[in-house]
C-alpha cells in the first residue's frame, strides 16, 4: 500500500511537507513507519490548485522513486499553492510501473488518490467497466482499482451534455462517495471477490475535499489515516509528518469532510 498527504491553507510551498518535515511524504517514500513494507519506490505524484485564477489542478507525476527525481525538488521549491495532493507509490503486485497508474489522478477540477487495495481486482475489472458511463469508461488511461473506482465516483457526481464533471457541493460529494463504496462492494460481490478491499479515498474539486478510511472487512483495519488542523491549515497524511503531538487518527468507518473556510467535520461512514 502506498503513502499521501493533502494540505489545504495559506499559500505555501509544497516543500515544507514533501521534502523538509521530520518525516516528509518523500522520507516515507524511503522508509514509511506504519505499514509493514517501509519502500514505496514504484512512482509518485503531485496535484496542485494554481495560485492564479484557475480552476484546473496542474498535476506532476513519474514512475521515478520521490526521493530521486530532481524535478520533484525544483517544482516542489518554487510553486506556491493554498491546497495539493501528493502520492508515493508501492504498486500492488501484478499493477504495472507506469505514469498512467501514477496518483494523484486528475479529471477536469477533480483530483483523486487511494491509499489500499481492492482484492482480487482481475476477477471484477470487467464488472467495474461495465458499470461505467461511455464518458467514465473513456477518462480510464491505466488498469489500477484505484483509477477505476474514480471513474466510478466521477459517474455518481454526473457528467453534463459535454461529457465534463458537473459541480457538487460537499452534501452531493459525500453522497457520490458513500455510492462508490457502496458500488464498489457490489460489484466485487457479485464477481465473487471474497477477500480484503482497503479504501482510503483522497477526493477534492479543490474546494471540498474528502478522506476515507474503510475496509470492506470489520475485522481487518484499513491503512492509518491522521489529520493536523491549526489555524486556517490542515494537513491529511497516511502517517504524521512530525514528532507533533497534534496528530489525530482517524477511526476505521470515518470519512474527513474539509470545505473551503470551514473547520474539519469527522463523520461516521454511512454504508
Amino acid at each position: 500500500m502506498c503513502r499521501f498527504l493533502a494540505y489545504s491553507g495559506p499559500p505555501t510551498l509544497m516543500q515544507d511537507l514533501l521534502l523538509d518535515s521530520s518525516y516528509s511524504l518523500v522520507r516515507q517514500s524511503r522508509h514509511a513507519r506504519m505499514r509493514f513494507e517501509p519502500v514505496n519506490g514504484d512512482g509518485f505524484g503531485v496535484g496542485w490548485y494554481p495560485a492564479h485564477d484557475d480552476a484546473e489542478p496542474g498535476t506532476f507525476v513519474s514512475i521515478e522513486p520521490a526521493w530521486s527525481n530532481r524535478n520533484l525538488r525544483q517544482l516542489a521549491a518554487k510553486i506556491p499553492t493554498r491546497h495539493f495532493f501528493a502520492h508515493v507509490r508501492d504498486a500492488t503486485p501484478g499493477m504495472p510501473v507506469s505514469q498512467a497508474n501514477c496518483h494523484p489522478f486528475q479529471c477536469d477540477e477533480w483530483l483523486w488518490m487511494h491509499n489500499g487495495f481492492l482484492g482480487q481486482f482481475d476477477r471484477c475489472r470487467r464488472s467495474f467497466l461495465a458499470a461505467l458511463s461511455d464518458d467514465a469508461f473513456s477518462m480510464i488511461r491505466g488498469n489500477t482499482d484505484s483509477e477505476h473506482a474514480f471513474a466510478l465516483f466521477l459517474d455518481e457526481i454526473g457528467h453534463d451534455d459535454k461529457g465534463r464533471i458537473v459541480s457538487a457541493d460537499a452534501t452531493c460529494m459525500l453522497a457520490a462517495l458513500s455510492n462508490t463504496l457502496r458500488g464498489v462492494e457490489a460489484i466485487r460481490r457479485d464477481a465473487g471477490c471474497d477477500t480484503e478491499a482497503h479504501m482510503n479515498f483522497a477526493v477534492t474539486n479543490g474546494r471540498t475535499s474528502l478522506f476515507t478510511r474503510y475496509s470492506s472487512h470489520t475485522d481487518s483495519q484499513p491503512p492509518t489515516l491522521f489529520y493536523h488542523c491549526e489555524n486556517a491549515t490542515c494537513i491529511i497524511a497516511s502517517e504524521p509528518l512530525s514528532e507533533s503531538a497534534s496528530w489525530t487518527p482517524v477511526d476505521a468507518g470515518q470519512v474527513l469532510v474539509l470545505e473551503e473556510g470551514r473547520p474539519l467535520d469527522v463523520r461516521s461512514l454511512d454504508i
